[in-house]
């Protein structure tokens, strides 16, 4: 039988994750937990290898128990010495509900982070979860993109997120939890096979999972070669602007290059469909993505990419913090009350787009400030914008770069 974690050896496997700030109370360490055997598990272990951690506790309110369990972990957090936050998420619209949860639920763990002072955030995830999940993408015939699997640690948003715990199996992780007599919950969605994650849980053999682990080492290797090769590529072909446009010369324009920056400008979590790439390619221009794709003229022997009006998001109440389009964050506190943050649209008609080096495009999709609809603060981006009466700082904010999105050491 597998022995639970020891001490030492999450310790040992946390220096290989960091750096850490210093264990001072400014700077906690971020748990996410649920409640279930893992999370609780990581809590312990996270706790016993650092004095200053604050766990999250979501409580998604999809289940009508879902509210006692949150509140029943926060307890047993307590009784673990380790101090927790309920978060309790809006009711979602319907449709896609599982895809809401997982969005509403890291937005929500990302602003307690940032409030709490974490610049990291602990999830639970364990080489169970990873043997799934490379096993899926390899049934849907994926890359090495897909295959290289979840990764130990990545950038998203302003936080980090680190995954100590796939060095581990499950069942090290309940005998861990059981040593101590410490109590978790079992969700019964985790049995549903209904779920394909739950079916390759419960069905997986050995040999399979012990497969998986082969394809996911080899292509990790092959992920860092094309992403060593991507880097130069953009390095040497790709020009990134402050007011959230891209140029790409001529000589850099392959299905990577454009793939990425197409997710780069659109803010989107994932990179279009290759075989929209190659159809946007043929053409020389065109959208995809939310993303607007024309010859560059003025700008060069190349192309560029701006962000499509028509699939701009939708006005949102300007409050520091917030984030409009899912790539501005506003950063100035003092606003108009009752203002809202949108693109500047029309109003570039002022500006003087050609020496500010700006396309027109791409300026009105800028972020602005308006009142009563009326234009009361312009954008702060970097560039030549102080001839407005009133400027706002906004910062991008999608949280996808081009490439180096992935730390891959484990």
């Amino acid at each position: 039988m597998e022995p639970p974690v020891g001490e030492q050896e999450f310790a040992d496997r946390m220096a290989r994750l960091g750096p850490w700030p210093p264990d001072v109370d400014d700077a906690p360490v971020g748990l996410a937990v649920s409640g279930g055997a893992d999370s609780m598990a990581l809590a312990f272990l996270a706790r016993r290898w650092r004095r200053n951690v604050v766990a999250f506790v979501v409580d998604h309110a999809l289940r009508p128990e879902s509210a006692a369990e949150a509140q029943l972990t926060v307890r047993r957090l307590a009784g673990m010495n380790v101090k927790a936050r309920l978060l309790t998420l809006a009711p979602f619209p319907k449709g896609r509900m599982q895809e809401r949860a997982r969005q509403a639920r890291f937005e929500a763990l990302e602003a307690a982070c940032v409030a709490e002072g974490c610049l990291d955030l602990l999830v639970a995830h364990h080489a169970g979860d990873q043997d799934e999940t490379v096993w899926m993408r390899h049934l849907r015939a994926s890359g090495p993109l897909g295959l290289s699997g979840i990764q130990p640690v990545s950038v998203r948003g302003r936080i980090r997120l680190v995954r100590p715990l796939l060095a581990f199996s499950t069942a090290r992780l309940r005998l861990t939890l059981q040593a101590e007599n410490l109590l978790w919950i079992e969700d019964p969605s985790n049995a549903n096979r209904r779920f394909e994650r739950v079916r390759l849980r419960q069905d997986l053999t050995l040999e399979q999972r012990q497969e998986a682990r082969v394809l996911q080492q080899i292509a990790l290797q092959e992920r860092q070669r094309l992403e060593a090769v991507l880097g130069g590529q953009l390095g040497r072909h790709a020009v990134w602007y402050p007011q959230g446009w891209a140029f790409l010369g001529r000589e850099g324009i392959n299905e990577e290059t454009l793939a990425v920056l197409i997710r780069l400008v659109s803010g989107s979590a994932y990179r279009p469909a290759r075989e929209a790439v190659q159809t946007l390619m043929k053409q020389g221009y065109g959208t995809l993505s939310g993303v607007q794709v024309q010859p560059a003229g003025r700008f060069g022997d190349g192309i560029i990419l701006m962000r499509e009006e028509r699939a701009l998001g939708p006005f949102v109440p300007a409050k520091a913090g917030a984030v409009w389009d899912g790539r501005w964050r506003l950063l100035t506190p003092d606003v108009p009350q009752g203002s809202l943050i949108g693109p500047l649209g029309d109003a570039v008609h002022t500006m003087d787009l050609r020496r500010l080096g700006v396309p027109y495009a791409a300026a009105r999709c800028l972020p602005g400030i308006w009142h009563e609809g009326q234009l009361v603060l312009w954008p702060r981006l970097g560039t030549a914008f102080g001839e407005m009466a009133a400027e706002v700082d906004f910062s991008w904010s999608v949280g996808v770069p081009a490439t180096g999105e992935n730390h891959f050491r484990t």
